[in-house]
């Protein structure tokens, strides 16, 4: 009866044991001579990414990539003679092709005709301590200044390598009018258990200068002892050289300012007289195809007076279509304004103003919200003509797209020396093939008797060439949001 329960027990005990290497969070098994798998855990299935069925049947050293399998076959092979050297580090490749960095435990079996093989995914680390040496400028010195270990990243902003380095003074990097008193500054504060911070300029192996922002830290040993330091480095020459510039360019920036902006204007002007002259060309071609038709009419002695009144009344429409267009290109390529002192509030519950006086706005919920505004100079109407244009744009949308419960909401505040007017609404936005387009002139979703699609094009030439601002657009959840932002 002893010897039953001895077995049950020992039964239990090897299930138990079997369910607690299952569960581990390291891959654990046993290969042959050949590295065939004859047992593995379930850890192996995230570590290599292949299925538990796919696993059977292949090979741990198939997984290897090329250049660590030599040393994995070595390691068996000390393993045979001293089953406690069995660490190492290799890496492998998973199902999806990706590498995965692991750190190998090996170890014979009492029969030393298996290995055991317990397997550690270390890729985080691995890829963490490369980051790190890869954009991290560090180096670290013993205590009598000698250079012991040197980031990659920092090897490529000095341009030496990393055996140019080892067991060379850390004075190597010091330019030659650096004061040479910094560098046994450092090494007083490490060895009086002290942090040490500052700027140093530092020369490359070619000769360059570069500029260091350094923070030292001590090094210990097990025991307490200071070993050394770690520098960390952050290439600040750009802030340096950026700082000896921004003198001299100063005097050049108000000049290149004022070029800038007549050269904005031309460029505006350019491009609207381009669109101008395609608009232009299409009814002046049509003008001229009635001149000459009424011309030929004449010279073959058709006299029929009434084709010839409507054509000339033809002619004359056109002509009066071409006539407006030049007023509203003169409505914004010259304003009639001058600069004022504006408080944004009034120019706000202007434009509110002037919008509610159209009877279809009392359908519409208005929402504003205003916060303190400096005083700023702007011209003063076309600033209001152009938020009264959004908001009709904004009314119009609602209506157009049957919204029983239309909201506008006029949103204006300061940030970063500039002000921004918000106009957005619940319209449920504009399509997405056409809102690029929305500032183009003559571009419009109306109909044609509502406009001819200068509307926002003049608020955005306004802004642009006598505001010195930006008008941009953009679609949310219920609608669009029209931004103007004016730089104070």
């Amino acid at each position: 009866m002893s010897e039953e329960y001895d077995i049950t027990k020992l039964k239990r005990s090897n299930d138990e044991l079997k369910e607690i290497i299952n569960n581990s969070w390291d891959g654990i098994g046993i290969i042959d001579f050949s590295g065939k798998f004859i047992y593995f855990n379930n850890a192996f299935v995230p570590i290599l990414g292949y299925k538990k069925e796919e696993l059977k049947d292949k090979n741990f050293i198939s997984f290897i990539q090329e250049d660590y399998k030599r040393a994995f076959i070595e390691l068996m092979k000390k393993n045979l003679k001293n089953r406690y050297e069995s660490d190492i580090n290799i890496v492998c490749i998973r199902k999806d092709k990706q590498k995965v960095y692991l750190k190998i435990t090996l170890s014979t079996m009492l029969n030393k005709k298996l290995f055991v093989i317990n397997t550690k995914d270390i890729t985080k680390e691995i890829s963490d301590d490369q980051i790190l040496d890869s954009y991290v400028a560090s180096n670290h010195v013993n205590i009598d200044g000698l250079i012991t270990h040197t980031s990659l990243a920092f090897q490529t902003l000095s341009g030496y390598k990393e055996e140019e380095l080892l067991n060379k003074h850390h004075t190597i990097i010091k330019s030659a009018d650096e004061d040479d008193r910094i560098f046994s500054e450092i090494l007083t504060s490490i060895k009086n258990s002290k942090e040490w911070n500052g700027r140093i300029k530092a020369k490359r192996k070619n000769g360059t200068i570069f500029w260091i922002d350094t923070k030292v830290k001590p090094t210990y040993n097990k025991y307490g002892d200071i070993t050394g330091y770690t520098s960390l480095m952050f290439d600040i020459t750009n802030e340096i050289n950026l700082d000896v510039e921004t003198k001299s360019l100063q005097k050049e920036v108000v000049q290149k300012d004022n070029i800038l902006v007549q050269q904005s204007k031309l460029a505006i002007m350019t491009e609207t007289l381009q669109m101008l002259s395609h608009e232009w060309r299409q009814p002046l071609n049509i003008i001229s195809i009635r001149a000459q038709k009424l011309e030929l009419d004449i010279s073959l002695g058709l006299n029929n007076s009434d084709a010839f009144a409507q054509t000339l009344k033809e002619i004359k429409d056109d002509a009066q279509k071409l006539s407006d267009t030049i007023e509203e290109f003169q409505s914004f390529i010259q304003v009639k304004s001058e600069k004022e002192e504006v408080i944004a509030k009034d120019v706000v519950l202007k434009a509110i103003e002037i919008f509610k006086k159209d009877p279809e706005s009392k359908d519409i919920d208005f929402i504003k919200d205003v916060t303190d505004i400096p005083v700023f100079n702007t011209y003063k109407n076309e600033l209001t003509t152009i938020l009264v244009n959004i908001l009709v744009n904004a009314k119009e949308a609602i209506f157009r797209n049957k919204i029983k419960n239309g909201v506008i909401k006029l949103t204006c505040y300061c940030l970063n020396n500039t002000i921004y007017f918000e106009i957005s609404d619940n319209a449920g936005g504009i399509k997405d093939d056409i809102i690029d387009k929305i500032f183009e002139p003559y571009f419009s979703t109306k109909e044609s008797k509502h406009g001819v699609g200068l509307g926002l094009y003049t608020c955005k030439i306004i802004t642009e060439m006598h505001l010195m601002g930006k008008i941009s657009v953009k679609n949310h959840n219920s609608g669009a949001t029209f931004k103007i932002a004016l730089p104070i």
